[in-house]
């Protein structure tokens, strides 16, 4: 499935743009607005974490229909400053009231499991080109996956490990460790496995919206990241940048950063960087001319100040709101 389906995050910044420069027309609208009531387009097509997760049952269920019905969505609070009191605030004050204060930015899949009468949970991210199905064994004994390697580039090395928090059986602790250089950083993260995830499009993918990062990507079987374009937003348009890469047919990887500007005008985009366009379209499965219009789509919201300005600032509000987690 990895191979078959991208994550997109690029293609729900340019349709949330449209909808609304559209509702104004006329000058500067309130975006926070927009965003709180803005009808959030799912479809099969432009994937992120949560349609990924839902997309992944739904095959499962068409050869498997008795196995599907166990999986549930399940949710996920990226890079914790500090896990424990994280729990107790959820304990304390209950998941639902503090549900207002954490950010849950991503969805996976899961399955609790029992072997020779031990607990576990099946976990399954495809949202994070995970290509295998993660046993998470609460005694941390067979069958649990512990580490294994989930990138291996030549500038960063990244392995995952999953396990039952000590605290809580009701979270999984996903620890992240990343080499570079010969250094290594560790970040921690907590899936919440008690309940299924039920506000996850309203929740998940109204976040994502308005995150600072956005990307286009294309998988192989394995999970490696091999084709795809991404960019910040930044508050300057005139430093609006992009990076294209794609695999070569001797096996090396192209990457290129290109000024958002040469995209404003299909008729103009110059011949060396459609060259780029035209490497890139096949291994993104899209046709030249499809990629063309995202690039001008994209690189219209971008340089729209006045968008750009409040789409930062509704982020920048989401992330003090969730910093004590």
């Amino acid at each position: 499935m990895l191979e078959e389906t991208h994550y997109n995050t690029a293609n729900n910044f340019v349709d949330f743009y449209r909808a609304y420069r559209a509702a104004h027309r006329h000058g500067r609208g309130e975006l926070k607005t927009h965003f709180q009531h803005y009808t959030i387009p799912i479809n099969r097509r432009h994937h992120m974490c949560v349609s990924l997760a839902m997309e992944i049952v739904s095959r499962i269920a068409e050869h498997h229909p008795d196995i599907a019905r166990l999986f549930y969505l399940v949710s996920c609070e990226e890079a914790l400053d500090e896990s424990d009191s994280y729990i107790q605030h959820c304990e304390e004050n209950g998941i639902e009231r503090a549900g207002s204060t954490l950010e849950k930015e991503h969805a996976m899949v899961a399955m609790k499991i029992v072997v020779g009468g031990r607990e576990g949970v099946l976990l399954l991210d495809p949202g994070y080109h995970v290509a295998r199905a993660v046993t998470v064994m609460k005694d941390q004994k067979y069958p649990h996956t512990g580490w294994f390697t989930q990138s291996d580039e030549p500038h960063c090395k990244r392995e995952y490990s999953y396990a039952m928090h000590d605290q809580s059986a009701d979270y999984v602790t996903w620890t992240e460790r990343m080499t570079r250089g010969g250094k290594q950083q560790y970040e921690e993260s907590l899936v919440y496995i008690a309940r299924p995830y039920r506000t996850a499009i309203d929740v998940t993918v109204r976040r994502n919206l308005v995150y600072n990062f956005r990307s286009l990507l294309s998988r192989d079987a394995k999970g490696r990241v091999c084709a795809g374009l991404y960019f910040p937003v930044v508050p300057n348009p005139l430093d609006a940048q992009v990076t294209l890469f794609y695999d070569t047919a001797n096996a090396t990887q192209v990457k290129q950063k290109f000024k958002f500007a040469l995209f404003k005008d299909p008729e103009k985009i110059p011949d060396p960087v459609l060259a780029h366009l035209e490497n890139l379209a096949p291994q993104l499965r899209m046709k030249l001319g499809d990629l063309i219009d995202l690039m001008v789509d994209l690189a219209a919201s971008v340089h729209d100040a006045e968008f750009v300005q409040q789409v930062l600032e509704i982020n920048n509000d989401i992330n003090e709101l969730s910093a004590d987690n």
